[in-house]
Order: structure tokens, then C-alpha cells, then sequence
């Protein structure tokens, strides 16, 4: 007599199994999102370390060292090639965000107050020009008189020691189109996480998610800019 033993478990690694299917994609989807995250991060960081070697160098050939606003456009359309490609950081955004850089001048005065003067560029609002891209670049620029209390609320690092002394912060960020906030996920390539960003001119200041400030020492007669 042959005794035959049964198997109670028979099929259970096969459960087992169909279970950890699910886990194994969550994983998979985490790990591509982790790295798509810090690669963008990367990328926003190496981008304003590019904005102030071009800030520093792009006049040297010429006579008159003074940027213009023209100059910044340049700068920052060149510099967010770093992630985009030809026009990709204009509508209809196919990467579902566009680019955004601050300059923020000071220079302290004899009475202790501030010059400052702020310069926006942005790729958002508008689409490239024909002949030249960077004519697509939204420009933007504001003079004023500040405190020192008002400057350190901006950034620490502003706040210069000797009179005539000049600091200069480049703010870089990543925003989303107004209306495209529930599609960036999807076209950045994140399939879990959704990070903060800005939509449209509203900013989310330090919950970004990619936001990066640099602040150095412009070379002399750089700044102010130069409405042109």
C-alpha cells in the first residue's frame, strides 16, 4: 500500500506571490520617483551655479561691463538648457513647467540703507520669438530704497559690512502653468510623488520643492542693470 501525503499548502507560494506583485510596482514606481526628485533638484542647483559664471564673465569683451536686462535674458534662457531642450520651457510646456529666475541687486549706501533693484525672467506668459528664442523671455525689473532689516528678511547673506558693497541672489525656480497643476506630475515622469510647486505667479517660497538661492559678490560695475 502506497500512502500518498496531502498537501495543505499547495498553491500558497503561488498567493503569496500574487501579493507581492503590488509591493514589488510600489517599489519600483518609489525608486523612480526618488531619483527623478533629486535629479530635478540637481538640475535647478547646477542651473543657478551656471547663472553666476555667465552673470560674471558674459561682458568681459566689452567696453561698457554693465549688464542689461537683454543680457539676463540671454543668461537665463541659455542656463535652463541644463533640463530643457530648444523651446521646451515655452508653451504649451511639455514638460509641464516652465523656468523662473530672480535677481535681487543690493548695494549699501553712505546712510546705511539699501540700493536694490530686482530683475524677473521667466519663460511662462509667453511663447519664443522666431529669430531669436530668448526674445521669448518674459523680462521684468524694479528699482527701490530698502532698510537693512528688510534686507536681511529677503536673504541673510544680503546684508553687506562696508558701505558700497555689493551682493547679488540668484533665485531659480521651476512653476507650473496656471490650469496645469494636476498634469505636471505626470509629464516631470513622477508616478507617486507629487512635488510643490508654484502655480502660475503664486509661490510657495521655501516648500518648494525646486527652488535653490545663490548668493556672490558681483564683479564691479556689473550692477545695477540696465533697461535695454
Amino acid at each position: 500500500m502506497v500512502l500518498r501525503i496531502r498537501k495543505p499548502h499547495k498553491g500558497g507560494i503561488l498567493i503569496e506571490f500574487t501579493f507581492s506583485i503590488p509591493v514589488c510596482i510600489a517599489l519600483l514606481f518609489f525608486v523612480n520617483d526618488h531619483y527623478r526628485f533629486y535629479e530635478l533638484k540637481n538640475k535647478i542647483r547646477n542651473l543657478a551655479y551656471l547663472i553666476a559664471s555667465m552673470v560674471q564673465h558674459v561682458t568681459n569683451t566689452h567696453t561698457d561691463k554693465q549688464l542689461t536686462l537683454s543680457d539676463l535674458a540671454r543668461i537665463s534662457y541659455a542656463s535652463s538648457l541644463n533640463l530643457f531642450h530648444t523651446n521646451a520651457m515655452f508653451s504649451p510646456y511639455p514638460l509641464g513647467i516652465y523656468f523662473l529666475t530672480h535677481y535681487l541687486y543690493v548695494k549699501k549706501n553712505d546712510n546705511g540703507n539699501y540700493q536694490h533693484q530686482v530683475c524677473s525672467i521667466t519663460t511662462g506668459r509667453g511663447k519664443p520669438a522666431v529669430n531669436s528664442l530668448f526674445d521669448g523671455m518674459n523680462k521684468a525689473m524694479n528699482s527701490s530704497t530698502k532698510t537693512p532689516s528688510e534686507i536681511e528678511a529677503i536673504h541673510p547673506d544680503l546684508v553687506c559690512d562696508k558701505v558700497g558693497e555689493e551682493r547679488l541672489l540668484i533665485r531659480c525656480y521651476y512653476h507650473v502653468p496656471i490650469g496645469r497643476d494636476e498634469l505636471f506630475k505626470s509629464q516631470l515622469g513622477f508616478h507617486i510623488l507629487k512635488p510643490s510647486i508654484g502655480v502660475g505667479g503664486n509661490f510657495l517660497g521655501k516648500k518648494e520643492s525646486f527652488i535653490y538661492e545663490l548668493v556672490i559678490s558681483p564683479k564691479p560695475g556689473l550692477f545695477p542693470v540696465k533697461d535695454s
